[in-house]
């Protein structure tokens, strides 16, 4: 336990030794935006209150993506299904920071915009890497990796909540400096314990975020999960390839092709006779149809197919499609199929 403790400490201690980093990193470059006052015109007053008000859209929007992340923690979701809104959410939290970057600051609110980019910025480094973070932890990597992974990007939302803080403060002291009193902006505060079951989670606490990892791996074991998927980058041609010419491969010259594929089990039970099938049409609607049936492959294991013997058709266009399954009760399919546009050489 005193171990344990003394992590957390050098954990926040480095939090906060990030934040005081940042913070000067934004002062110093910005800082002499800062010194002085003048007397608003209406229109300089109009476009303060228009930034102000943009602002004030944008964390709002980052307050709802906030509460839908939370609420997606404590739904007992299939892996498919929360890696599916887990996407959502990172997608809008992207959007959040590409328009806070795109708003133009009036003058003198530049040290305070520059908190509210890294407010953004921080959040959705938050939520891009829980992702992969968890998806580690589900996959049964190393327990330690996998809570530092997790615990660390909850500190990214600890941090932003930190920033935040600052940015209404700054942006209080800007409104000062031109005569403005009272310039506030809505609070945003991300960070909270998630509730998974009937437990409650502090995820800055590495005890508790190692066992919302046991949680959730285990409600991730007792469901059946299915599905298989056709990698499309491992695809392996012989004749082998030689060139591009817009989206066809360009293979060198032969009178018979062979594939290579790698087919991977992405369910967490054994999968027993996955039919793979290849289907070869040439640009004259010649078609070939192949298959191959794999006897069985392991939960996040991979096998590679060969299937020969396709007859070659020098200088006409080509198409190859590989399918992988389904195989039943298969939620996902996107990924069972992949398709390949090439050329023999004449």
């Amino acid at each position: 336990m005193e171990r344990r403790g003394r992590k957390e400490s050098i954990i926040t201690l480095t939090v906060m030794v990030i934040i005081a980093i940042a913070i000067v990193s934004w002062l110093s470059g910005l800082w002499s935006c800062e010194a002085g006052r003048k007397d608003l015109t209406d229109e300089e007053r109009l476009n303060i209150r228009d930034y102000v008000n943009s602002v004030a859209v944008l964390v709002q929007k980052s307050n709802k993506v906030s509460y839908e992340f939370f609420n997606t923690m404590a739904k007992e979701l299939s892996r498919e299904d929360m890696d599916s809104e887990l996407l959502e959410i990172i997608e809008e939290s992207k959007v959040i920071l590409e328009n806070s970057i795109e708003l133009n600051p009036p003058e003198f609110f530049e040290v305070s915009h520059g908190y509210l980019e890294l407010v953004f910025d921080t959040r959705n480094k938050a939520y891009e890497d829980f992702k992969p973070a968890l998806s580690n932890a589900i996959r049964d990597l190393s327990l330690d990796i996998s809570t530092t992974q997790i615990t660390n990007t909850f500190l990214y939302m600890f941090m932003s909540d930190k920033v935040y803080s600052y940015f209404q403060d700054e942006l209080k002291e800007s409104g000062k400096q031109l005569g403005i009193e009272k310039l506030t902006i809505i609070d945003s505060v991300i960070l909270q314990d998630i509730q998974y079951k009937d437990k409650k989670f502090t995820m800055t606490n590495t005890q508790d975020v190692m066992e919302f990892i046991s949680e959730i791996k285990s409600e991730a074991e007792l469901k059946p999960r299915r599905g298989v998927a056709v990698i499309g980058d491992s695809i392996q041609f012989d004749p082998r390839k030689v060139n591009e010419h817009g989206d066809d491969w360009i293979l060198e010259n032969g009178s018979e092709i062979s594939v290579t594929v790698t087919i991977e089990n992405q369910g967490n039970v054994v999968e027993n006779d996955v039919k793979v099938v290849m289907k070869y049409i040439t640009e004259d609607n010649i078609l070939e149809e192949k298959g191959y049936t794999i006897d069985s492959i392991d939960p996040s294991k991979e096998k590679i197919v060969t299937i020969s013997g396709f007859t070659a058709y020098p200088g006409r266009k080509c198409v190859l499609e590989i399918t992988a399954g389904p195989v039943p009760n298969e939620v996902l399919t996107t990924n069972n199929t992949a398709t390949y546009k090439f050329m023999i050489e004449d």
